[in-house]
Parts: structure tokens; C-alpha cells; sequence
């Protein structure tokens, strides 16, 4: 039977000792001092200093609040066996060590924070055993948002070649875990990747005709451009699609994202293709 990544190092880490490195140096050990003499944990400092101007504080009222949303007691211990709660925990210490990290360049500070202890080393520890999971760290355009996503090579080349930053950081969070379930999410991502090839819909056709009608045919007939599940709407209603449980249209969905995902790197290899081709003309003189 062939082992996933999880059961390969599975007897290689130890997640619970890990799950008490990360929280240690994160929640328990004052890494950070301000004008050389009030020391910060990680989490108190972000508390202090950095929440309240987070762009992705999304409702919650402080560093509290929020740990109390994601049961982060709750978490830890469930970090210590469960691979999918270690990777949480890591994207939440993540984003909270760069929020810190972030404030040695703020003009307040001027000089006046210092660390000290185990504060990088936190850092190079999560790195380390996400390479060893097979994992890496995304960030948005502006690296004040970081997200933990399986290191899947086609996905990167896919958003390195996208035409914006929203499009390229939507390329990666589609995999994410957290949109698992998220079937609303995930279609108006899939409808901005339609608009995005609508325009190069002829050239994809002559590149992979069958790929090209797969993928516009699911975009405007399964839910996704259109409501295709109202029976009142006789012109766009699909009785077969609207019958669909919501598992069956996410894994649908899921196909679809790596039809397009497959459709943008086809059209990127095109673009080179075309000065390959030119490349030959100019070597052989036409012949």
C-alpha cells in the first residue's frame, strides 16, 4: 500500500514535542523587550503592539478573543497527534511571530525593541518541520497574512504566471484546509479564474480543444457563472446538477480548479512555445 508524506515521517517527528517547542518559545518564553526593560512573549507583544492595526483581525476585539474563537487551549492538545492541528497551530504562531517581526522596521520603535532567546530560532523550527511535511508558508502581497499549504509544484508555477496578486494568492488558497467544506468560497475563486481565461478561450481551444469545452462547459453549467440550480429559471436549470449533495459538487469543484490550473500553465507553455518556434526560424533560416 502506498504511504502518504504523513505516514512516511510519522515515526521520524515527534509532533508532541514539537507542539511544546512552538508553544514554548512562542507563548512562554519573553523573546522581545521594549526600551530595555519590559520583556514580551511573541503572543503578549502582538497583543500590546500589533492586533488591533491587523488587517485580519476579521471581528475579534483582541488577541483573547481570537485565541478563544480558535479553542487555541484546545488546539495544542490536539497539535500533540493530529498533523492537521500541528499545521494550524504553526500557520497561527507564523503569522503572529511576522507581526512582530514587522515592528523592528516601525518608525515607534526607533531603535527600541531588541530580541533575545529562542525569537529566530522560532521561526527556523516551523520552517524546518514544514519541509518535513512537505508544506510551505504563502503570503498575500503585502506579507502581513500567511497561510500553511501542501508544497505542490504545479500550484506555484500556476501562480507565479497569474496576471494579479489576488488571482496568484487565490491560485494557493484554494488548497488551503480552511475552505474545505466552503463550497461558496471556492465557486466565486473558480469564477475568477473563468473570467481570467474567457479572454484566451480561442487559444486554449487550439491548444487542447477537449480541455478547453471541459472546463467552460462545468463553468457555466455547474453552478458556478449561473445559478443552474433554480427551477425557475427554465434557461439555466440543471435538474441533475441541483439534485447534487454539496460533497459531490465540492469534489466536482475541486476537478475544476485542476482543469484550470492545467489551463493556465498550458497557456503560459504557449507563449514559449511561440519564441521557441522563432528561436528555430532564426537558427535555420526559415528551412
Amino acid at each position: 500500500m502506498r504511504k502518504s508524506i504523513f505516514d512516511i515521517v510519522a515515526d521520524k517527528i515527534d509532533m508532541k514535542s514539537d507542539t511544546y517547542r512552538l508553544v514554548t518559545m512562542a507563548n512562554n518564553e519573553k523573546t522581545l523587550c521594549v526600551n530595555g526593560w519590559v520583556n514580551y512573549t511573541v503572543f503578549e507583544f502582538v497583543a500590546e503592539f500589533c492586533f488591533e492595526d491587523w488587517n485580519y483581525r476579521s471581528r475579534y476585539m483582541n488577541v483573547d478573543d481570537y485565541l478563544k474563537a480558535l479553542d487555541f487551549e484546545v488546539l495544542v492538545i490536539d497539535a500533540e497527534y493530529d498533523i492537521e492541528s500541528h499545521l494550524t497551530l504553526i500557520e497561527l504562531i507564523y503569522n503572529f511571530w511576522n507581526l512582530a517581526h514587522n515592528m523592528f522596521d516601525d518608525e515607534d520603535f526607533s531603535g527600541n525593541l531588541e530580541w533575545s532567546g529562542n525569537f529566530y530560532h522560532l521561526k527556523d523550527v516551523m520552517d524546518e518541520i514544514l519541509e518535513e511535511y512537505n508544506h510551505r508558508v504563502y503570503s498575500n502581497k503585502d506579507k502581513d497574512y500567511f497561510i500553511v499549504i501542501e508544497n505542490k509544484p504545479e500550484v506555484t508555477a500556476a501562480a507565479e504566471i497569474m496576471t494579479s496578486d489576488t488571482l496568484s494568492f487565490n491560485i494557493i488558497r484554494y488548497n488551503h484546509r480552511s475552505l474545505k467544506g466552503e463550497i461558496e468560497v471556492k465557486k466565486a475563486i473558480l469564477a475568477s479564474f473563468g473570467t481570467e481565461l474567457e479572454p484566451k478561450r480561442k487559444v486554449l481551444q487550439g491548444i487542447n480543444k477537449q480541455l478547453s469545452e471541459d472546463i467552460f462547459f462545468m463553468l457555466n453549467n455547474m453552478n458556478v457563472r449561473h445559478n443552474n440550480c433554480d427551477a425557475s429559471d427554465s434557461g439555466k436549470y440543471k435538474e441533475y446538477v441541483s439534485k447534487m449533495t454539496l460533497e459531490q459538487l465540492e469534489d466536482w469543484y475541486d476537478e475544476l480548479y485542476q482543469m484550470m490550473l492545467i489551463a493556465f500553465l498550458l497557456l503560459d507553455n504557449e507563449e514559449r512555445s511561440v519564441k521557441v518556434r522563432e528561436l528555430k526560424a532564426n537558427i535555420t533560416g526559415g528551412k
